[in-house]
């Protein structure tokens, strides 16, 4: 268990006295199965990993430990104990992705463990989540991008999942993300369908 790190926080994710965020983070690009080209190419979290030459070993160790049968008991125990009278959010995958069918269960699982809890991703890993009923206190968000295919849009619709993209133009169906506050704002876990960044 001494294994597993969950980053408090980053400069978006900033705790308050009413929330409190936990990150958990697996290595750049290798976890992330369905990742396209353009996704590969902008990667803000490979771009980190070569920039701190710590973060890739607590990374790649986090992606061990997550293989391990005793992963969901290690992980409801961590949480478990950073809660508090604040809301606890974590948010899967600042880096990485679910990379396999049995992985997501796992995080699942550990959502339904710990109900009182909020876990938010996004992914591009649709077809994990395809016809899954997820618990209630699970936000997954689709993140799209130019080059993701007409086959995968197809899931992100039939499961009518909320949607983050990056992008060079804004739509107009889609709110615009400019925040650096996300304690304040909450729309990534509100009813908001649609979000989008400015690519960066």
């Amino acid at each position: 268990m001494n294994d597993l790190y969950f980053s408090k926080g980053n400069k978006k994710l900033k705790s308050t006295k009413a929330l409190k965020f936990l990150i958990w983070n697996l290595p750049a690009v290798k976890t992330c199965p369905y990742a396209t080209e353009s996704c590969k190419r902008l990667c803000y979290a490979r771009k980190a990993e070569k920039a701190y030459p710590t973060v890739l070993p607590c990374r790649e160790r986090n992606f061990q430990a997550s293989k391990t049968p005793e992963f969901v008991d290690n992980v409801v125990e961590i949480i478990s104990k950073e809660k508090d009278k604040r809301v606890l959010v974590v948010r899967i995958h600042e880096s990485g992705d679910f990379y396999n069918r049995e992985y997501a269960n796992k995080w699942l699982e550990i959502a339904r463990r710990l109900p009182d809890v909020v876990f938010m991703a996004y992914t591009k890993s649709f077809p994990y989540f395809d016809g899954v009923k997820l618990p209630k206190n699970f936000f997954l968000r689709a993140s799209l991008w130019n080059d993701t295919t007409d086959a995968q849009k197809e899931i992100v619709k039939r499961n009518k999942w909320a949607i983050y993209t990056a992008v060079s133009e804004m739509p107009k169906s889609y709110h615009e993300c400019r925040c650096d506050d996300c304690a304040n704002c909450g729309e990534c876990w509100s009813k908001t369908k649609k979000i989008a960044c400015k690519i960066h």
